[in-house]
């Protein structure tokens, strides 16, 4: 469980995340929504530590994000996101970028990572896009 108690969060004297709090279940899928500028982003980095925050207590399954004890690299490790850009590495192909995390961050053996990569990409119905590059990706149309 992820648990945001009145987080608040300022750049230099503009404040963008005003005591935010809320809980998220294990399993629970949450989507953060609202106006550009709104704190999205702000609040989604701040759940992994990428972002720190001035007042409040965020706890990841009993762990405090921001208790500079804290373990980072190993908390991040239990933690999955999408960034708003996606972020993918543009020199290596679909399944290299899927397959990177869980060989470097979770120890799994190429042969199990590829194998959850690709049943990912069938989940998703894109296995045919498993080897193309970043670049070579594109978002189809309404009139395609």
């Amino acid at each position: 469980m992820i648990e945001f108690n009145n987080i608040s969060k300022w750049y230099g004297n503009v404040q963008v995340l005003h005591d935010c709090s809320t809980s998220v279940a294990k399993g629970e899928v949450v989507v953060v929504c609202g106006p550009s500028g709104s704190g999205k982003s702000t609040l989604i980095k701040c759940a992994n530590g990428l972002e720190p925050f001035q007042k409040g207590t965020l706890t990841f399954d009993g762990v405090s994000v921001g208790d500079p004890k804290t373990d980072l690299p190993k908390l991040r490790s239990q933690i999955g996101m999408v960034f708003q850009h996606f972020e993918l590495f543009p020199h290596l192909s679909v399944i290299e970028n899927l397959t990177l995390g869980q060989i470097k961050v979770l120890e799994r053996s190429a042969e199990q990572a590829d194998q959850k990569a690709r049943a990912l990409l069938e989940r998703v119905g894109i296995t045919e896009h498993a080897e193309k590059f970043p670049g070579q990706l594109r978002v189809a149309s309404n009139n395609e």
